[in-house]
């Protein structure tokens, strides 16, 4: 969930990059709305890509530059249904939704290898409603409190979520429930909580038992 309060600012300039982690055609999620997303500065037809922030290692080869968070993917990005239906098929669910469908890409034996590159929107500096975060255990979001990008173990679809934790990443094997991405220098801020969420509250939405949104200023 990634609910516009207030918006500013909203890039339709953008794709979501290509990928080869999820090969499944069955509207599977590569990455959520309100995921922290980056510019691939590496693209080959030097057009604006955008990818969603995961794990430590995912951005350990970038530099610098490359690692800034550009802003706020404000759609959710998913897979076709092509191991269940014909290519290009849209479910009922989806006509009228801000979903963006991922259709297919094949290796030279005809073999599904991932997913095209498809066009997504990204938000800027506006108030939104927000799940996609995270916290260490035990802490609070509160009023004020300044987010980071957290850092994401596993390849999922949940990464890019915001943090407010100070604590940097340090391995994947390492890290541990809500610390911040250790991007280049001193991790940028992304955002600042205007509504936040109790220590309980949090874990909840953590464990995706009871969702409890948050409300966020983006600072970029």
């Amino acid at each position: 969930m990634f609910i516009p309060r207030e918006p500013v600012l909203e890039s339709q300039f953008c794709h979501y990059g290509t990928q080869t982690a999820n090969t499944q055609g069955i509207g599977g999620v590569i990455a959520y709305a309100g995921s922290v997303v980056y510019l691939d500065s590496a693209a080959s037809n030097e057009e604006a890509l955008i990818y969603r922030y995961n794990n430590h290692a995912s951005v350990a080869g970038l530099t610098a530059s490359e690692k800034l968070p550009y802003g706020f993917l404000l759609q959710k990005v998913k897979t076709g249904y092509h191991d269940v239906h014909p290519t290009g098929f849209y479910m009922p669910g989806d006509l009228g939704s801000s979903d963006v469908i991922a259709q297919p890409t094949y290796d030279g034996s005809g073999n599904i290898n991932g997913s095209k590159a498809a066009p997504a929107g990204v938000g800027h500096l506006g108030i939104y409603d927000t799940v996609h975060y995270t916290a260490e255990a035990s802490a609070d979001l509160l009023p004020g409190d300044v987010l980071y990008v957290a850092s994401k173990r596993d390849a999922d679809a949940t990464g890019g979520k915001l943090t407010n934790s100070t604590t940097d990443s340090a391995t994947d094997a390492t890290d541990v429930q809500g610390v911040r991405l250790a991007l280049a220098g001193t991790p940028p801020t992304v955002a600042r909580v205007l509504k936040g969420a109790s220590a309980v509250k949090a874990a909840a939405n953590i464990a995706n038992t009871t969702l409890y949104p948050i409300r966020v200023k983006l600072l970029v």
